[in-house]
């Protein structure tokens, strides 16, 4: 199973899950003293499954593409850090 099947499978699965527990709020007595926190803990779930499935599908393939550039950029960099702790940022050219 790939990363993405599994990201998709547990998104799917929170996303389903909060709405079955939304459906029973209509059918099971929730003691006044615990509603607003079953309510927030449905809010949290629903918005993690939310994240979870936005993330796979709520991106163009442009901006994927953009994304893996960006990081095959990144990956290839010649600069590498010779800061010290009197001049912490600062960089140079690497020579292979």
């Amino acid at each position: 199973m790939t990363d993405r099947t599994f990201r998709t499978i547990v998104g799917w699965s929170a996303i389903l899950l909060s709405a079955i527990g939304l459906l029973l709020l209509f059918f099971v007595k929730v003691p006044d003293g615990n509603n607003e926190a079953l309510l927030l803990a449905l809010g949290i779930v629903f918005g993690w499954g939310g994240s979870v499935v936005q993330s796979e599908f709520g991106s163009t393939s442009s901006g994927r593409n953009l994304a893996q550039t960006n990081a095959d950029i990144v990956k290839q960099s010649t600069v590498a850090p010779t800061g010290t702790p009197a001049d912490p940022i600062s960089v140079t050219e690497a020579h292979p």
